[in-house]
């Protein structure tokens, strides 16, 4: 048991391969370690030309034209001392982003082996000639599915028009029964209305002694709804007044004598 969990803590503190350090990443820690260096440096000769450019200044104000002299030689050895570390940075700078572009491309053929080895190894199962062969066969099934579909769709197309003739039928009949039903009741109500009214002009006209005779047909026609239902109903209608009127004029000389008779 001491043995196993001891390989095991082992085993737990072994550096992973991915993770472990490279020579490569040592020189990059070497060079931004010089760059940290490089900077600070610089920023030490600049304070030195700040503070050699004061005493110059105030040097010259005092006088000593001699110590003002060597106060500005120095400045310049400082100046030329930070042009130099400005040139060692830019190096370094320039190195470090090259070992960056580097590792990058390094990382990005690496992948690509991979991806072109796994592509390589999912390739292995099948051919040209296969996939050839799986498109012809796809093609040749949706060939059958386009025949199967269009006989099914001749058959439907059948079965449905003789289904639509059916119903067509049945909704002619329902509808020419509901129209003759409404034409026979307009007629009969337009009938009934002017024989209502035709006998009350008969009796006005024999109780008045006018000059005025009864209506003609075309009279009671044209008294007749302005919309009537249809033609033949407006027919049927006219010689329906023509028969009530023929019948009101051979009861007219019956009438006659008792009217003569009463004056």
């Amino acid at each position: 048991m001491g043995t196993a969990s001891s390989r095991s803590r082992r085993e737990t503190r072994k550096p992973d391969a991915s993770r472990r350090v490279t020579e490569v990443d040592r020189q990059v820690l070497g060079l931004k370690t010089q760059r940290r260096k490089l900077n600070a440096y610089a920023a030490r000769v600049a304070t030195q030309i700040t503070r050699e450019t004061a005493n110059a200044a105030a040097l010259a104000k005092t006088g000593e034209r001699s110590r003002c002299l060597h106060a500005l030689r120095r400045r310049k050895l400082h100046e030329k001392n930070a042009a130099r570390i400005d040139e060692w940075a830019t190096s370094v700078e320039t190195l470090l982003s090259s070992i960056e572009q580097a590792q990058a491309t390094a990382v990005v053929l690496e992948r690509l082996r991979l991806g072109a080895k796994a592509l390589k190894e999912a390739q292995k199962g099948y051919g040209v000639e296969d996939v050839h062969e799986t498109l012809r066969e796809m093609e040749t099934g949706a060939e059958r599915q386009a025949e199967v579909d269009a006989a099914l769709a001749d058959q439907l197309d059948a079965d449905a028009e003789n289904a639509a003739l059916a119903e067509l039928a049945e909704l002619e009949m329902e509808t020419n029964a509901k129209k003759e039903t409404v034409d026979r009741e307009k007629t009969k109500k337009t009938v009934d209305g002017v024989t209502n009214s035709h006998e009350q002009q008969v009796s006005v006209d024999h109780g008045d002694h006018g000059d005025h005779g009864p209506r003609s047909v075309k009279d009671v026609a044209a008294a007749l709804p302005s919309a009537p239902a249809s033609a033949p109903a407006r027919r049927e209608t006219i010689e329906t007044i023509e028969t009530i009127e023929d019948e009101d004029e051979e009861e007219e000389p019956s009438r006659e004598p008792s009217r003569v008779a009463a004056s």
